[in-house]
């Protein structure tokens, strides 16, 4: 679990970092520049995963997509959660709502990691 949680804070510091890039600097609207920056994290999530935080062996082929997979649900929830936490709850996106969505939506992917991805 120690692992895993290094691993998502690294993940998520890519994640928030880019994103925050994105919408601060370049002036993207947070539904796209939260989408670049899941990018980011994704690659650098299941790199970590695979290698410190599961330590798998098994091949790429079998253990990437179903980890593209989980990701992309994880990235529904985070867009979905953008779009009802700034549109209509109207949160500020960098204080309020991406906090929010960078502490639940990796709950929910751990536990799709643990006992599907990497089982």
């Amino acid at each position: 679990m120690a692992r895993y949680g290094l691993v998502g804070i690294i993940a998520t510091i890519i994640h928030s970092g880019i994103a925050l890039i994105m919408h601060e600097w370049i002036g993207l609207q947070p539904f796209w520049a939260h989408a670049i920056g899941f990018c980011g994290g994704l690659i650098t999530a299941y790199l970590g995963h695979y290698h410190y935080s599961f330590k798998d062996d098994g091949a790429h082929k079998n253990r990437f997509p179903k980890f593209v997979i989980s990701s992309l649900i994880g990235f529904g929830l985070h867009q979905g959660g953008v779009l009802l936490l700034v549109s209509y709850f109207q949160l500020d996106y960098s204080t309020q709502a991406l906090p929010l969505l960078m502490v639940f939506v990796p709950a929910l992917t751990f536990l799709m990691s643990k006992f599907w991805v990497f089982r």
